[in-house]
This record gives structure tokens, C-alpha cells and sequence, in this order.
């Protein structure tokens, strides 16, 4: 027997209160969204997760609840789980971008990148201004170890969402995958100022410096954090493409 779901008493009322109109009319889904959104925020993962799939469930064609229970189950740790549930959203809603987009990004987790390269051409084809599929789509060509292809892929991306420091800095480990440092070191160093950079910012820069022979300037960026930057920096100009692991742009879940 299934044990039942003891919700807070203010998650309760949340709940109540979104088909207070409606007399004792089942909640629909928008609102168990609300009460999931509020339990997470509060810390109450296992609440929130439980109503996001109660709101799926009660509406399969709610493309929003399909992503918002994907999400939820791959920050719990379940991508498989949450593959699934997009691969049947997606069959559902075939002409739904946001969820083709979204199970592009997690198939690229996976390391599944011809298929996620498929999911983000079905959505270039019908928006080419997609920012989000042509950075995914370039992760993806990346992955396979088409460098020229997934930077034109960046640079399309970039033209639209020139600030992005996501996309600027996937084009900069696509120049170095493809041994390309000098031009790599010219993307990333100017994302490395930014007070808004990463540490993996910091990091693929101070490789580009290694790369083109400034290590001392790579070992003093990092410093013991960056191991044998020298190795690094000959194994780039030696032509190695599988050093980095390319990472999609994770702005949204």
C-alpha cells in the first residue's frame, strides 16, 4: 500500500487556495506547480517532487509540467528518470521546442550527441534565432569532433546573445579542441575579466595560456590547483582533441 504524502500545513494552503473558486474540484496542474515551486524553495525536495508528478500525470500534454518534473527528477539525482520523461513528452508534443531543447541538454549529459544534434536541428528548422538549440548544437558537434561546424554553430549563437559568457566560452574550447590555441586565448581571456566569470572560465583560460606557451602566467592564474600546465600546454599544441570534456550551457534546467 502506498503510504500517503503528509504535506506541510503551508504548502496545504497554497494548494487549497488555487481552486478555492472551484468548490472541491481536483487541483489542475498549474496549481500543484505552485505548491511544488513553493516546497522546493523551502526545502522540501521530496514534497516538491511529488507534486510535480502529480501535476504531470494529471495533464500529459502540459508541456510545463513535463519539463518542470524532468528538472526536479534530474536535480534529485535520476537522469534516467528524467530522460524518459522528456523522450515521452517530446513524442507527445512533437513541434514542442522548450522540451526538445531541454532533453537535447540532458542527452548531451548522457553522452548520447547525435541524438541530442538531432533534437536541436528539429528546432533550427523551424527557429533559426533559437539561441539556446545553436549553443547546444555546437556542444553537441563538439562532442563528435566537428570543431569547424560547432563554431559556426557559436558564433550564429553569439550574434544573438552577444553577452552570453556560456556560449563565448563553449567557442573558446571548441578553438582549443581544435588545436587552435592562439585564437582560443583571444575569446577567453576577455571572459576572464569579467567579474561575472567562472572558475571554469578562469580554468579554460589558463590553459589557452599553456597552450600557446605562457605557462608560467597559466601556473600563476591557478596556481596549485593547475597541476602540470606545462604537460597540458605541449599535449594541446601536439593536436589532442579528448582533453576537455565539453559542457552544455546550463542557464536554464
Amino acid at each position: 500500500m502506498t503510504p500517503r504524502l503528509l504535506l506541510p500545513a503551508s504548502f496545504l494552503a497554497l494548494l487549497l487556495a488555487g481552486c478555492a473558486n472551484d468548490g472541491l474540484r481536483e487541483p489542475d496542474a498549474a496549481s500543484r506547480m505552485r505548491v511544488a515551486a513553493a516546497a522546493e524553495s523551502q526545502g522540501h525536495a521530496d514534497v516538491a517532487l511529488s507534486m510535480y508528478g502529480a501535476a504531470a500525470a494529471r495533464e500529459p500534454d502540459n508541456a510545463q509540467a513535463q519539463s518542470r518534473l524532468a528538472a526536479a527528477l534530474l536535480r534529485s539525482g535520476n537522469r534516467n528518470q528524467a530522460e524518459q520523461v522528456l523522450i515521452a513528452a517530446v513524442q507527445r508534443l512533437p513541434n514542442d521546442r522548450m522540451l526538445m531543447v531541454q532533453l537535447g541538454r540532458m542527452q548531451l549529459g548522457s553522452g548520447k550527441a547525435g541524438d541530442a544534434l538531432t533534437l536541436f536541428d528539429r528546432v533550427l528548422a523551424s527557429d533559426q534565432r533559437n539561441v539556446d538549440a545553436l549553443d547546444g548544437r555546437g556542444v553537441a558537434l563538439d562532442l563528435i569532433g566537428r570543431h569547424p561546424e560547432a563554431q559556426e554553430s557559436y558564433r550564429r549563437a553569439q550574434a544573438l546573445s552577444p553577452n552570453s559568457i556560456a556560449i563565448a566560452n563553449n567557442l573558446g574550447l571548441s578553438l582549443l579542441l581544435d588545436n587552435r590555441p592562439d585564437e582560443a586565448r583571444a575569446v577567453l581571456e576577455p571572459l576572464a575579466r569579467r567579474p561575472d566569470a567562472t572558475a571554469r572560465v578562469t580554468a579554460n583560460y589558463a590553459i589557452s595560456l599553456a597552450a600557446t606557451g605562457d605557462v608560467a602566467a597559466a601556473q600563476n592564474l591557478l596556481g596549485e590547483a593547475g597541476g602540470d600546465l606545462a604537460a597540458l600546454g605541449e599535449t594541446f599544441r601536439g593536436g589532442s582533441r579528448q582533453i576537455i570534456e565539453v559542457t552544455p550551457n546550463d542557464r536554464r534546467s
